[in-house]
């Protein structure tokens, strides 16, 4: 059975994605509480966006760890980190808009990738891409890195706008992304 919080985050996810200005009032509707229930629980809007967003760091850690282990190929690990980051980006792309986040030495600085260290594998792997030469070698990690966070914003983006069929964005952003960095398959 779920309790009461994850049913308010959940419904908080589902409300702030449709509209981040949305009301507690209809977060507290559509979680099936009274607004009494919830502020029993958050003290207030910042203090449920803060949740939604650590909901949303753990879930795309977790992704994010799953696509690492998912195949031994260095190359198949990254564009499955790639599309794991994409599917939740998708589905907590408020969080963005609201908190305007994606700066390299930011999100390094706040250790916002700790979880199961996901950062440190995806840079050991463009690491080792790179001293394989398969990728350029006069690109930075961090530009890679923030070039890797475009990507995914940019296939949220074209797909939410209706520019991109949401099965071809996947494969687009793979192109993109392989492209931009000279990955050599």
């Amino acid at each position: 059975m779920v309790d009461t919080k994850t049913k308010i985050i959940a419904a908080a996810v589902k409300c702030f994605q449709s509209n981040e200005s949305n009301s507690l009032e209809n977060i507290a509707e559509e979680a099936g509480v009274t607004r009494r229930t919830l502020h029993r629980y958050f003290e207030n809007r910042q203090n449920l966006m803060e949740c939604c967003k650590n909901e949303m760091l753990e879930r795309c850690n977790k992704a994010m760890n799953e696509a690492y282990k998912s195949d031994a190929d260095q190359i198949k690990k990254v564009r499955n980190m790639l599309f794991a980051a994409i599917e939740q980006g998708a589905n907590y792309s408020f969080i963005k808009r609201v908190y305007e986040n994606s700066s390299f030495s930011d999100l390094d600085s706040k250790n916002e990738f700790e979880s199961d260290n996901v950062k440190t594998k995806w840079l050991k792997i463009i690491k080792e891409l790179q001293k394989e030469k398969r990728i350029n070698e006069e690109l930075t990690i961090s530009w890679i890195f923030n070039l890797f966070g475009a990507i995914i914003e940019t296939t949220i983006y074209a797909v939410e706008s209706g520019d991109v069929a949401k099965n071809d964005s996947k494969k687009f952003a793979w192109i993109s992304f392989k492209g931009a960095i000279g990955l050599k398959e």
